[in-house]
């Protein structure tokens, strides 16, 4: 056979004549010479295919009709072959099949040169017979093969626009190649245009790949459809269908789904193999069932599947997400008594778990058995230990174990370098996370935007504004352009340095690499420049951004003037309010109490009355601090009654009064003199559950000062040590100039000596002041005498003060004796 076979390959194109000649004759001769008999001659366009298709039955009815017409040629000529004549026939009949197979595999050998040659849709071969002669589906068939599907499929669509029938194997290509891609729209499209066109019935292989596909993609009622389906098509479905089906549900998760087609498998009589169970156990391990996945692990054993690393894992997998690490553990060593080899994933998920649940001693013991065992750690398994230490903080461990897997040779990846990195920005180490930027890229590792947001934030926690200039330089080395959230964080290393020059450079490097600064970088800057009290320059990026189109935000307004409120500076700003009013911007509660609380502290009723009534008048709500605010100017300025009408309004207005809102009027009631008034609204203030503080108490005691109220200041005195509430310089001084008032200094002298225990330096400094404005020297010697028997260290001023008021006394011998000890005072003062 193989000479011949080399002879008509060299001679190919004389043998392709012949067969064309023959179907010439056969197509073209016989309906002219029957044409009169139209019966006859659709019998022989019927039977045409028979002689001309390259398929089994048209090959053997050729060969047939040729042998018949050979011998009856040979016997009408007297030709004779050289062989005996009863295996004459028997010889011809061989030679012609020989001639026939020899012309077909040479037309093969020529159609598949050309379509490695030229898988264009321009190459011209000759299409199988089914499609009828059209050369779009051996086309069709070189583009699927070259992964060119949509090519395929335009070539497809135009087969059936010009009515050419494709064939079964046009169909199955498609069906095939969009169901490997996971393209299932598609695949269905053309598996049901098959079903339409009645071209034939499509394989269980491309049924099977169908159904992979829609378990890869997780949907499940299309892989059950197409499984159910493949009755129709009068197919039995196998185990690599029932397979894909319970895949399908174990990806989603779907137990008892699971197990119910492992059934139907079963009763079926398609024997389970070691993937059917395997995809069972993996929906136990989806359920978090790990007891169901030990059932069926035992059951898979019954049944005779030896169970293979991967049902191990599952089971592992199960057990782990159920939260039992030592069931988990009890299955990797059942696996190594019953003769599988753990896999690095066997030891990975426990040690995943262990180090997601902080137990990182737990997780290091596993790894060391894991090496034990002779199985290598990967960089995963890295990852999954070194995200436990950044989680605890736990820097040491981190870097020992980094440092670990380098000797054992696994190569960190990026997402290792910026685990340990993350840790030292956590810590606000921003050198330690720049030499591990700098290792990373010494190593070949190429970092990625996180690892350089990563040493940003270790940076963002310093006040060092050159780390900006630093990290730039960094990231032009790495080849990452920063964006505008990196020159952001730049800008808020700045703002925290308060360094206003670095952060204007990188507002202006922004403007000029086309990135546009956001509102947040805008507000890091204001932000910069009202902490420096640089307001005029604050104002000017304010106009900058209003210019440029960038929103500003009612915040930014209020950090402006917030940050001029407190420095009292009330024209500039009226200036700031008249612009923030005629660029119509909603202001809200907090910048309305800053402008109040600007003026209150200014004593400026008047003022501040306006602006409350202003802010009444907005869509803004008035809390207790906008009404204590305007009580206070009201205290400061001397008007006890329009502080007393403004509680009232408050009180109408339903906003509740707290305690500083009570001080506020007890204390314009003290600088009025109004003792009884006083009274009142402290009496009120308790009964409304409000705990009176240590300024409360001090404003009381100076209203009965300047009421000469004894009597009320000590029952103030009492109420105040009944409430545990502790005295200060402030309410010593001013006990001691009540007593003075109303000439009754040993009733002072009564609670200095009660207080003692509890008063400190400033109370006895306080004390010693108090008694010498009050000309009573000799008291105030002895309060210093008690402070220094209770070894409280007095300030040399009180010393100065007492050596001062005995010296004007003409008390010298008592002035130069309490001069040596101030002399040890200021000695004690340097040293402190």
């Amino acid at each position: 056979a193989l000479p011949i076979y080399r002879h008509l390959q060299a001679h190919q194109s004389r043998a392709r004549t012949a067969r064309v000649c023959f179907n010439w004759s056969f197509t073209m001769l016989c309906p002219q010479l029957f044409s009169g008999f139209p019966l006859v001659r659709k019998t022989i366009e019927s039977s045409r295919s028979i002689f001309t298709e390259s398929t089994t039955i048209g090959i053997v009815a050729r060969t047939i009709l040729l042998a018949t017409l050979a011998t009856t040629a040979s016997a009408v000529l007297g030709l004779s072959l050289p062989v005996p004549a009863a295996l004459e026939e028997l010889v011809i009949v061989a030679l012609l099949l020989l001639v026939e197979l020899g012309v077909n595999r040479c037309q093969q050998d020529t159609k598949f040169a050309l379509i490695r040659n030229d898988p264009s849709p321009s190459s011209k071969l000759s299409p199988p017979a089914e499609d009828g002669g059209s050369p779009l589906s051996s086309q069709l068939l070189a583009a699927a093969k070259c992964g060119n599907l949509a090519l395929a499929e335009s070539l497809m669509r135009e087969m059936i626009s010009a009515g050419t029938r494709p064939s079964l194997m046009s169909y199955g290509t498609l069906v095939s190649g969009f169901a490997k891609v996971g393209d299932i729209h598609k695949a269905e499209i053309w598996l049901k245009a098959l079903e339409k066109a009645n071209a034939g019935s499509p394989n269980a292989i491309c049924i099977n790949m169908v159904i992979s596909a829609c378990a890869k993609a997780r949907a499940v009622d299309k892989a059950e459809y197409w499984l159910l389906k493949m009755a129709s098509f009068g197919l039995a479905a196998d185990v690599m269908s029932y397979n894909a089906v319970i895949n399908a549900c174990a990806r989603i998760g779907d137990l008892s789904r699971a197990e119910g087609w492992l059934g139907k498998m079963a009763v079926a009589g398609v024997p389970p193999n070691v993937v059917s169970f395997s995809s069972v156990l993996h929906a136990c391990a989806g359920s978090h069932d790990a007891s169901k996945a030990e059932s069926w692990l035992g059951k898979m054993c019954e049944q005779g599947v030896a169970p293979n690393a991967i049902c191990y894992n599952a089971v592992i997998n199960a057990w782990c997400k159920k939260g039992d690490v030592s069931r988990a553990t009890h299955w990797l060593e059942q696996m190594t008594a019953r003769g599988v080899q753990p896999t690095v994933n066997s030891y990975s998920t426990i040690i995943d778990k262990l180090a997601k649940s902080g137990d990182v001693d737990g997780a290091e013991l596993l790894l060391s058995r894991m090496f034990e065992a002779g199985i290598e750690a990967d960089a995963v398994i890295y990852v999954m230990l070194l995200s436990a230490c950044s989680k605890a903080g736990d820097l040491k461990r981190a870097r020992r174990l980094f440092d670990q897997m380098q000797e054992l040779g696994v190569v960190p990846n990026t997402v290792c370098f910026n685990l340990l990195m993350n840790l030292y920005a956590t810590r606000g180490d921003g050198n330690g996370a720049l030499y591990c930027l700098r290792q990373m890229r010494q190593r070949g590792v190429q970092p990625d935007r996180a690892s350089f947001n990563t040493v940003v934030k270790a940076f963002s926690r310093s006040c060092d504004s050159e780390a900006p200039e630093l990290l730039f330089k960094e990231m032009q080395m790495a080849g990452i352009r920063p964006d505008a959230a990196t020159c952001s964080s730049f800008l808020a290393i700045c703002v925290r340095a308060k360094d206003v020059s670095s952060a204007e450079r990188w507002m202006t490097q922004m403007s000029s690499a086309g990135m546009r600064a956001d509102s947040a970088s805008y507000a890091g800057m204001l932000n910069v420049l009202v902490q420096s009290g640089e307001f005029r320059e604050a104002e000017r990026w304010l106009q900058r951004m209003e210019s440029l189109g960038v929103q500003v935000t009612p915040g930014m307004y209020a950090q402006l003037i917030n940050g001029v409120a407190k420095t009292g500076d009330l024209s500039r700003l009226e200036g700031i309010i008249a612009k923030v009013e005629a660029a119509r911007v909603e202001v809200s509660c907090a910048t309305y109490n800053a402008i109040l609380s600007a003026y209150a502290r200014q004593g400026d009723a008047d003022r501040t009355e306006f602006w409350l009534k202003h802010m009444l008048n907005s869509n803004a709500k008035a809390d207790v601090a906008s009404y204590s605010s305007v009580i206070h100017a009201c205290a400061k300025s001397n008007n006890l009654e329009r502080a007393e009408l403004w509680m009232e309004e408050m009180d109408r207005a339903g906003v509740s009064a707290n305690v500083v809102t009570y001080n506020n009027v007890i204390n314009a009631c003290a600088r009025c003199g109004a003792a009884t008034r006083a009274q009142y609204w402290f009496q009120k203030m308790v009964d409304e559950g409000i705990q009176p503080k240590l300024l409360t108490f001090n404003s009381l005691l100076n209203a009965c000062a300047k009421a000469s109220d004894l009597d009320l200041a000590e029952l103030l005195l009492h109420e105040m040590s009944q409430r545990g509430v502790q005295p200060d310089g402030v309410t010593i001084s001013t006990l001691i100039n009540v007593c003075k008032v109303a000439k009754q200094t040993h009733l002072a002298e009564k609670w200095l000596e009660a207080w003692s225990g509890q008063m400190n330096d400033t109370c006895y400094d306080s004390a010693v002041q108090a008694w010498i404005r009050a000309g009573d020297l000799d008291q105030a010697m002895r309060c210093l005498s008690r402070a220094e028997s209770s070894k409280v260290d007095i300030s040399a001023q009180s010393f100065n003060s007492l050596v001062s008021a005995l010296m004007r006394a003409k008390r010298h011998n008592e002035a130069e004796a309490w001069s040596a000890k101030r002399s040890n005072a200021r000695r004690r003062d340097r040293k402190s």
